[in-house]
Protein backbone atom coordinates (compact mmCIF):
# COMPACT_ATOMS: atom_id res chain seq x y z
CA UNK A 1 0.00 0.00 0.00
CA UNK A 2 1.52 3.35 -1.23
CA UNK A 3 2.33 5.74 2.11
CA UNK A 4 0.13 9.00 3.24
CA UNK A 5 2.27 12.08 2.09
CA UNK A 6 3.59 13.22 5.51
CA UNK A 7 1.69 17.19 6.18
CA UNK A 8 2.79 19.99 8.04
CA UNK A 9 1.52 19.67 11.73
CA UNK A 10 -1.02 22.56 10.82
CA UNK A 11 -2.48 20.65 7.85
CA UNK A 12 -4.41 17.82 7.61
CA UNK A 13 -6.98 15.99 5.10
CA UNK A 14 -10.50 14.85 5.59
CA UNK A 15 -11.67 12.50 2.43
CA UNK A 16 -15.69 13.24 2.51
CA UNK A 17 -17.20 10.68 0.24
CA UNK A 18 -19.67 11.99 -2.24
CA UNK A 19 -22.51 10.57 -4.65
CA UNK A 20 -20.59 11.02 -7.83
CA UNK A 21 -19.54 8.04 -9.17
CA UNK A 22 -16.79 9.48 -11.34
CA UNK A 23 -15.02 11.58 -8.11
CA UNK A 24 -15.88 9.41 -5.30
CA UNK A 25 -14.90 11.85 -2.46
CA UNK A 26 -13.51 15.42 -2.11
CA UNK A 27 -10.87 16.70 0.05
CA UNK A 28 -11.55 18.90 2.61
CA UNK A 29 -8.31 20.84 4.21
CA UNK A 30 -8.48 21.72 8.06
CA UNK A 31 -6.21 24.54 8.91
CA UNK A 32 -5.55 23.74 13.00
CA UNK A 33 -4.33 25.19 16.17
CA UNK A 34 -4.70 23.51 19.49
CA UNK A 35 -8.57 24.78 19.88
CA UNK A 36 -9.29 25.75 17.19
CA UNK A 37 -9.71 24.96 12.93
CA UNK A 38 -10.72 26.38 9.98
CA UNK A 39 -11.81 24.55 6.62
CA UNK A 40 -10.77 24.89 2.91
CA UNK A 41 -13.46 23.92 1.14
CA UNK A 42 -17.00 22.82 2.82
CA UNK A 43 -18.06 19.64 0.95
CA UNK A 44 -21.20 18.47 0.14
CA UNK A 45 -24.84 18.68 1.26
CA UNK A 46 -25.15 14.95 1.65
CA UNK A 47 -25.47 12.78 5.57
CA UNK A 48 -22.86 10.52 4.69
CA UNK A 49 -20.29 12.91 3.33
CA UNK A 50 -21.13 14.69 7.30
CA UNK A 51 -20.53 11.74 9.06
CA UNK A 52 -17.47 11.20 7.66
CA UNK A 53 -16.45 14.57 8.18
CA UNK A 54 -17.67 14.43 12.10
CA UNK A 55 -15.88 10.94 12.35
CA UNK A 56 -12.51 12.49 10.55
CA UNK A 57 -12.61 15.87 13.00
CA UNK A 58 -13.40 13.84 15.94
CA UNK A 59 -9.92 11.68 15.12
CA UNK A 60 -7.62 14.75 15.05
CA UNK A 61 -9.50 15.85 18.63
CA UNK A 62 -11.78 18.49 17.26
CA UNK A 63 -15.63 18.91 17.51
CA UNK A 64 -17.64 20.86 15.07
CA UNK A 65 -17.78 23.84 17.76
CA UNK A 66 -14.11 23.98 17.16
CA UNK A 67 -14.91 25.44 12.97
CA UNK A 68 -13.93 29.07 13.12
CA UNK A 69 -14.40 30.03 9.33
CA UNK A 70 -14.75 28.29 5.98
CA UNK A 71 -12.93 29.25 2.91
CA UNK A 72 -14.58 27.65 -0.61
CA UNK A 73 -12.60 27.37 -3.65
CA UNK A 74 -15.56 27.55 -6.03
CA UNK A 75 -19.51 27.22 -6.59
CA UNK A 76 -19.79 23.82 -7.79
CA UNK A 77 -21.78 21.61 -5.53
CA UNK A 78 -19.31 19.07 -4.10
CA UNK A 79 -17.32 21.76 -2.62
CA UNK A 80 -20.19 24.32 -1.55
CA UNK A 81 -23.46 22.74 -0.55
CA UNK A 82 -22.24 22.05 3.00
CA UNK A 83 -22.05 25.52 3.87
CA UNK A 84 -25.62 26.03 5.56
CA UNK A 85 -24.66 23.28 8.03
CA UNK A 86 -21.89 24.57 9.12
CA UNK A 87 -23.36 27.98 9.54
CA UNK A 88 -26.03 26.50 11.56
CA UNK A 89 -23.89 24.38 14.01
CA UNK A 90 -21.46 27.63 14.61
CA UNK A 91 -18.98 28.71 12.10
CA UNK A 92 -18.84 32.27 11.65
CA UNK A 93 -16.85 33.36 8.57
CA UNK A 94 -17.39 31.85 5.25
CA UNK A 95 -15.53 33.04 2.44
CA UNK A 96 -15.66 32.35 -1.36
CA UNK A 97 -14.10 34.43 -4.52
CA UNK A 98 -15.90 37.60 -6.16
CA UNK A 99 -16.99 35.96 -9.22
CA UNK A 100 -18.17 33.31 -7.94
CA UNK A 101 -20.14 34.94 -5.40
CA UNK A 102 -21.83 37.09 -8.01
CA UNK A 103 -23.25 34.06 -9.43
CA UNK A 104 -24.08 32.74 -6.75
CA UNK A 105 -26.18 36.08 -6.15
CA UNK A 106 -28.03 36.03 -9.26
CA UNK A 107 -29.45 32.36 -8.93
CA UNK A 108 -27.71 29.09 -9.39
CA UNK A 109 -30.92 27.53 -11.33
CA UNK A 110 -30.53 30.44 -13.96
CA UNK A 111 -26.71 29.63 -14.50
CA UNK A 112 -27.56 26.28 -15.31
CA UNK A 113 -30.82 26.93 -17.32
CA UNK A 114 -28.83 29.55 -18.83
CA UNK A 115 -25.91 26.41 -20.03
CA UNK A 116 -28.62 24.10 -20.78
CA UNK A 117 -30.23 27.32 -23.11
CA UNK A 118 -27.21 27.13 -24.88
CA UNK A 119 -26.96 24.13 -25.74
CA UNK A 120 -29.96 23.18 -27.55
CA UNK A 121 -29.07 26.39 -29.62
CA UNK A 122 -25.93 24.33 -30.51
CA UNK A 123 -27.86 21.23 -31.25
CA UNK A 124 -28.94 19.51 -28.18
CA UNK A 125 -32.24 18.11 -28.92
CA UNK A 126 -35.02 19.92 -26.30
CA UNK A 127 -35.94 16.44 -24.59
CA UNK A 128 -32.64 15.29 -23.71
CA UNK A 129 -32.07 18.99 -23.02
CA UNK A 130 -34.50 18.98 -19.96
CA UNK A 131 -33.23 15.78 -19.23
CA UNK A 132 -29.94 17.13 -18.66
CA UNK A 133 -31.62 20.15 -16.44
CA UNK A 134 -33.27 17.69 -13.99
CA UNK A 135 -30.18 15.20 -13.53
CA UNK A 136 -27.68 17.86 -12.84
CA UNK A 137 -26.39 17.63 -8.95
CA UNK A 138 -26.25 21.05 -8.86
CA UNK A 139 -30.31 20.90 -9.44
CA UNK A 140 -31.19 18.31 -7.09
CA UNK A 141 -29.73 20.45 -4.58
CA UNK A 142 -31.22 23.77 -5.77
CA UNK A 143 -32.73 24.62 -2.35
CA UNK A 144 -29.32 24.36 -1.05
CA UNK A 145 -28.01 27.22 -3.28
CA UNK A 146 -30.98 29.64 -1.95
CA UNK A 147 -29.59 28.82 1.58
CA UNK A 148 -26.55 29.74 0.40
CA UNK A 149 -27.39 33.08 -0.90
CA UNK A 150 -28.52 34.20 2.95
CA UNK A 151 -24.65 33.29 3.89
CA UNK A 152 -23.11 36.70 4.00
CA UNK A 153 -20.17 35.83 2.10
CA UNK A 154 -16.56 37.40 2.26
CA UNK A 155 -15.37 37.77 -1.07
CA UNK A 156 -11.58 37.59 -1.93
CA UNK A 157 -10.34 38.64 -5.24
CA UNK A 158 -6.24 38.50 -6.45
CA UNK A 159 -3.65 39.10 -4.51
CA UNK A 160 -5.37 39.57 -1.23
CA UNK A 161 -4.19 37.58 1.81
CA UNK A 162 -6.41 36.12 3.93
CA UNK A 163 -5.13 35.03 8.04
CA UNK A 164 -6.38 31.76 8.48
CA UNK A 165 -5.71 30.60 12.16
CA UNK A 166 -1.77 31.16 12.50
CA UNK A 167 -1.38 31.01 8.62
CA UNK A 168 -0.99 33.56 5.76
CA UNK A 169 -2.53 32.75 2.58
CA UNK A 170 -2.69 34.31 -0.71
CA UNK A 171 -5.43 34.43 -2.92
CA UNK A 172 -4.99 34.11 -6.81
CA UNK A 173 -7.49 34.04 -8.92
CA UNK A 174 -8.18 31.14 -11.79
CA UNK A 175 -11.04 31.47 -13.73
CA UNK A 176 -11.76 28.74 -16.22
CA UNK A 177 -13.30 25.46 -14.42
CA UNK A 178 -15.53 28.27 -13.07
CA UNK A 179 -15.99 32.35 -13.55
CA UNK A 180 -14.59 33.10 -10.40
CA UNK A 181 -12.55 29.71 -8.68
CA UNK A 182 -9.77 30.57 -6.46
CA UNK A 183 -6.43 29.24 -4.95
CA UNK A 184 -4.75 29.66 -1.77
CA UNK A 185 -0.92 29.77 -1.33
CA UNK A 186 1.14 29.28 1.76
CA UNK A 187 4.53 30.60 0.28
CA UNK A 188 6.10 30.23 3.47
CA UNK A 189 5.83 26.14 3.00
CA UNK A 190 5.29 26.23 -0.58
CA UNK A 191 1.46 24.47 -0.53
CA UNK A 192 -0.85 25.48 -3.15
CA UNK A 193 -4.63 24.84 -2.39
CA UNK A 194 -5.92 24.03 -6.03
CA UNK A 195 -9.51 23.10 -5.09
CA UNK A 196 -10.36 22.11 -8.91
CA UNK A 197 -8.30 23.56 -10.80
CA UNK A 198 -5.43 21.53 -11.33
CA UNK A 199 -6.42 17.32 -10.97
CA UNK A 200 -4.24 14.35 -11.58
CA UNK A 201 -4.55 12.00 -13.40
CA UNK A 202 -7.93 13.56 -14.27
CA UNK A 203 -8.56 16.72 -15.50
CA UNK A 204 -11.17 19.27 -14.94
CA UNK A 205 -13.73 19.99 -16.66
CA UNK A 206 -14.24 23.26 -18.06
CA UNK A 207 -17.33 24.03 -19.77
CA UNK A 208 -18.99 27.21 -21.77
CA UNK A 209 -22.36 28.29 -19.88
CA UNK A 210 -22.55 32.00 -21.40
CA UNK A 211 -22.04 32.41 -24.94
CA UNK A 212 -20.06 35.58 -24.67
CA UNK A 213 -17.38 33.83 -22.49
CA UNK A 214 -14.02 31.92 -23.02
CA UNK A 215 -13.70 29.51 -20.10
CA UNK A 216 -11.12 27.67 -21.66
CA UNK A 217 -8.98 30.80 -22.57
CA UNK A 218 -9.33 31.81 -18.84
CA UNK A 219 -8.13 28.18 -17.57
CA UNK A 220 -4.92 28.31 -19.81
CA UNK A 221 -4.24 31.50 -18.68
CA UNK A 222 -4.71 30.50 -15.49
CA UNK A 223 -2.79 27.16 -15.79
CA UNK A 224 0.04 29.21 -16.87
CA UNK A 225 0.22 31.61 -13.50
CA UNK A 226 0.30 28.54 -11.54
CA UNK A 227 3.43 26.67 -13.56
CA UNK A 228 5.41 30.06 -12.67
CA UNK A 229 4.63 29.73 -8.98
CA UNK A 230 7.43 28.40 -6.56
CA UNK A 231 5.05 25.62 -5.20
CA UNK A 232 6.11 22.27 -3.75
CA UNK A 233 3.02 20.58 -3.54
CA UNK A 234 -0.37 21.53 -4.77
CA UNK A 235 -3.58 20.12 -2.84
CA UNK A 236 -6.42 19.20 -4.93
CA UNK A 237 -10.36 18.82 -4.26
CA UNK A 238 -9.57 15.40 -5.53
CA UNK A 239 -7.74 12.23 -6.05
CA UNK A 240 -4.12 12.91 -4.21
CA UNK A 241 -1.78 15.73 -3.61
CA UNK A 242 0.77 16.42 -6.90
CA UNK A 243 4.09 16.90 -6.27
CA UNK A 244 5.68 18.64 -9.17
CA UNK A 245 2.10 21.24 -9.52
CA UNK A 246 4.32 22.95 -12.29
CA UNK A 247 4.45 19.92 -14.52
CA UNK A 248 0.88 19.20 -14.32
CA UNK A 249 -0.16 22.10 -14.89
CA UNK A 250 1.89 21.84 -18.25
CA UNK A 251 0.65 18.88 -19.04
CA UNK A 252 -3.12 19.61 -18.79
CA UNK A 253 -2.11 22.61 -21.42
CA UNK A 254 -1.25 20.31 -23.45
CA UNK A 255 -3.97 17.79 -23.04
CA UNK A 256 -6.36 20.81 -24.00
CA UNK A 257 -4.10 21.49 -27.40
CA UNK A 258 -4.68 17.99 -28.52
CA UNK A 259 -8.36 17.80 -27.37
CA UNK A 260 -8.43 21.29 -29.53
CA UNK A 261 -7.04 19.92 -32.61
CA UNK A 262 -8.95 16.49 -32.35
CA UNK A 263 -12.10 18.77 -32.62
CA UNK A 264 -11.01 20.84 -35.42
CA UNK A 265 -9.90 17.38 -37.42
CA UNK A 266 -13.83 16.54 -36.69
CA UNK A 267 -14.39 19.92 -38.76
CA UNK A 268 -12.45 19.83 -41.30
CA UNK A 269 -14.24 17.10 -42.37
CA UNK A 270 -17.65 18.69 -42.52
CA UNK A 271 -19.48 21.66 -41.31
CA UNK A 272 -21.07 19.95 -37.96
CA UNK A 273 -22.77 21.54 -34.50
CA UNK A 274 -21.81 21.10 -31.40
CA UNK A 275 -23.90 18.42 -30.22
CA UNK A 276 -22.74 16.06 -33.12
CA UNK A 277 -19.08 17.19 -32.37
CA UNK A 278 -19.58 16.32 -28.47
CA UNK A 279 -20.91 12.56 -29.41
CA UNK A 280 -17.32 12.06 -31.29
CA UNK A 281 -14.78 12.96 -28.89
CA UNK A 282 -12.73 10.60 -28.06
CA UNK A 283 -13.61 11.48 -23.79
CA UNK A 284 -11.63 9.25 -20.99
CA UNK A 285 -14.71 7.49 -20.19
CA UNK A 286 -15.99 3.85 -20.13
CA UNK A 287 -19.13 3.72 -22.03
CA UNK A 288 -19.12 2.60 -25.61
CA UNK A 289 -21.69 5.53 -26.93
CA UNK A 290 -23.39 8.33 -25.96
CA UNK A 291 -26.35 6.78 -25.29
CA UNK A 292 -24.75 5.19 -22.25
CA UNK A 293 -23.74 8.58 -20.70
CA UNK A 294 -25.35 9.53 -17.70
CA UNK A 295 -26.95 12.72 -18.60
CA UNK A 296 -25.18 14.40 -16.10
CA UNK A 297 -22.00 13.27 -17.95
CA UNK A 298 -23.57 14.95 -21.08
CA UNK A 299 -23.80 18.46 -19.34
CA UNK A 300 -20.52 18.17 -19.08
CA UNK A 301 -19.56 16.90 -22.37
CA UNK A 302 -21.23 19.06 -24.36
CA UNK A 303 -20.14 22.15 -22.03
CA UNK A 304 -16.51 21.39 -22.60
CA UNK A 305 -17.45 20.65 -26.38
CA UNK A 306 -18.71 24.30 -26.61
CA UNK A 307 -15.67 25.90 -24.20
CA UNK A 308 -13.18 24.15 -26.90
CA UNK A 309 -15.41 25.28 -30.00
CA UNK A 310 -15.32 29.31 -28.54
CA UNK A 311 -11.50 28.99 -28.29
CA UNK A 312 -10.85 27.53 -31.49
CA UNK A 313 -13.49 30.64 -33.10
CA UNK A 314 -11.77 33.15 -31.08
CA UNK A 315 -8.48 32.07 -32.32
CA UNK A 316 -9.83 32.26 -35.84
CA UNK A 317 -9.59 28.48 -37.29
CA UNK A 318 -13.60 28.45 -37.62
CA UNK A 319 -16.61 30.21 -37.94
CA UNK A 320 -20.13 29.73 -37.09
CA UNK A 321 -23.16 29.56 -39.62
CA UNK A 322 -26.14 29.23 -38.44
CA UNK A 323 -28.71 25.80 -40.18
CA UNK A 324 -32.54 26.14 -38.76
CA UNK A 325 -31.61 28.34 -35.85
CA UNK A 326 -28.93 25.88 -35.04
CA UNK A 327 -25.22 26.81 -34.95
CA UNK A 328 -22.76 25.09 -37.03
CA UNK A 329 -18.93 25.23 -37.49
CA UNK A 330 -16.59 25.58 -40.41
CA UNK A 331 -12.79 25.22 -40.78
CA UNK A 332 -11.31 28.29 -41.81
CA UNK A 333 -7.76 26.43 -41.77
Amino acid sequence: MEKELELPSWLKRVKMPIPIESLKFINVYLIGSENSFSMIDAGMYNIRSFHEFSKGISSLGYKICDLESVIVTHFHVDHITMSPILQSLGASDFYLGLKDARVLSRGFDKFINKAIKLYANHGMPENEANEISKAHPAMRLIDIYSDLQEIPWITLSNDSEIDVQDKKLKVIEVPGHTPGQINLFDEKDGILFVGDHVLDPITPQITLAEENTDPLGDYIKSLEKISTLNAKIAMPGHREPILNPSKRAKEIIKHHEERLNEILGYIRKKELNGYEIAKMVKWRASYNSWEEYPYSERFFAMGETLAHLKRLELEGKIERKMNKNIVYWKALV
